[in-house]
């Protein structure tokens, strides 16, 4: 088999017809591909293949937060439409940059069963196995929330899911797969995943069994898959439970939380290119801050007041001003499990799951009693749960949007205003999923996304 290593600018042409044709660069032959596990390890652990670089439009198309007019006209142009869900926006770093994390897994994963062991153990042959498997998964179920209709256990096929790249042969031809079978691939790379990797990690930078469970329960959850959401948040808290009880967090420092705290599960970045959610630039919504109760430590933690009455975001587990925190945390897997329970009728394990989150989010850990919420009544309150919690963790809010729009109860219309401009976005509009790239339709002929 011919080796090669790609160098990763020109990763983002494993879709062209000709990779010549779309960046006009080629592959450096005198680049061989690593024959040893743990050459193939390092190749999974540079940063932008691991943690760095997960895609943000969804993000900046979000609800959460918002940006004044001089901030919003500072951006690109690509961050500028995204934000305020211009017809025609397009972001194509986030298309390139999980489609060289998908690369990269591709390639270990046709070398991996060759590579020789040196001094490891098998045991580490199918760690990096596995890790390969979830770096290709959970890029690929990002990508789908961006790039494809949404879709349910429940709902009719389309043609509009992913192009599936299994190979690292970059002029293979390729097409969009359906979007049932996009959804089946997701689930086939996170269970592959879940088999091979160990039951934890030393550092969270890597991920574990625990990581890929609560990657499967998001997907379940995204997907309306009740029963299995919960299944696999109860086997990733099975592995890792224990939450970060912010009575502990000192809250003087500008940024109160540290990196690779007790929450973190899996660690991972969104490397802000647009800058949009610098701290300097978004405020929280002012809807969503109000939702805080006085005792509520994350009102504290979480946000600044600034002398305009509006409040700055200061409350990311990645430790900056500029990036969001994109990984995967065990609060959301509580929330994940809260909601399940909720949603099959199993009210008093909904409200148990909430309450062990809350009692470390309230000061004194003395929370406020729920007392006979039950049903919708209760499922709203959890949804609010997951707005408070999870705002500002990329990758999550978008999807929420997406989903909660089929449900009449919690379909939300958003708004935006820049200058004298007003722009909205409706439940279900076909916004909702992002323009395929312009040169990668041109390139590769793919059916772009309908509007």
């Amino acid at each position: 088999m011919e080796r090669y290593i790609v160098s990763t600018i020109i990763l983002v042409v494993i879709f062209m017809q000709s990779c010549t044709q779309f960046l006009d660069v080629k592959p450096d032959s005198g680049m061989a591909i690593p024959d040893n596990v743990k050459d193939l390890q390092a190749l999974l652990d540079n940063e932008d293949r691991s943690i760095l670089t997960y895609p943000e439009s969804g993000d900046i198309a979000s609800d959460y937060y918002f940006m004044e007019e001089a901030d919003w006209l500072s951006r690109s142009l690509d961050a500028r439409n995204v934000y305020v869900w211009d017809a025609n926006a397009q972001y194509v770093r986030d298309w390139s940059n999980a489609y060289q994390k998908i690369f990269a897994a591709n390639v270990v994963l046709e070398n991996v069963d060759d590579a020789s062991l040196g001094n490891l153990q098998e045991s580490d042959r199918v760690r990096v196995k596995g890790t390969a498997y979830f770096i290709r998964g959970w890029n690929y179920f990002h990508l789908s929330q961006l790039f494809c209709p949404y879709y349910s256990i429940d709902a009719t096929d389309s043609p509009y899911g992913l192009p599936l790249k299994i190979t690292a042969d970059i002029n293979e031809p390729i097409e969009r797969a359906t979007l049932q079978e996009t959804y089946e691939h997701i689930f086939q790379d996170l269970t592959q995943a879940a088999a091979s990797l160990p039951d934890r990690v030393d550092i969270n930078v890597r991920p574990s069994k625990a990581t890929a469970y609560a990657a499967l329960a998001r997907v379940s959850l995204v997907i309306g898959d009740y029963n299995n959401a919960l299944d696999f948040a109860n086997k990733s808290l099975a592995l890792e439970s224990t939450l970060l009880d912010y009575n502990t967090v000192d809250p003087i420092p500008r940024q109160p939380f540290q990196i690779l705290n007790q929450d973190v599960l899996f660690h991972a970045v969104i490397v802000s290119s647009s800058g949009v959610h610098a701290q300097s630039r978004a405020f929280a919504d002012t809807v969503l801050i109000e939702k805080y109760d006085n005792d509520d430590l994350r009102k504290e933690l979480f946000f600044r007041e600034e002398q305009n009455g509006y409040y700055r975001f200061r409350g990311t587990y990645e430790g900056g001003t500029i990036a969001l925190f994109g990984g995967i945390s065990i609060p959301e897997i509580y929330l994940i499990k809260a909601e399940c329970h909720a949603r099959l009728g199993q009210d008093d394990l909904a409200t148990e799951a909430l309450n062990l989150l809350r009692v470390n989010r309230y000061r004194d850990r003395a929370i406020p009693e729920i007392g006979t919420v039950i049903g919708d009544s209760l499922l709203e309150l959890i949804l609010e749960e997951r707005e408070k919690e999870l705002l500002f963790r990329g990758g999550i809010r978008w999807s929420d949007l997406r989903r909660l729009n089929q449900d009449s109860r919690f379909a939300k219309t958003l708004s935006r205003k820049i200058g004298d401009n007003y722009y909205e976005l409706k439940p279900n509009d076909p916004r909702y999923t992002f323009l395929i790239p312009f040169t990668v339709v041109q390139q590769s002929g793919l059916i772009q996304n309908p509007r």
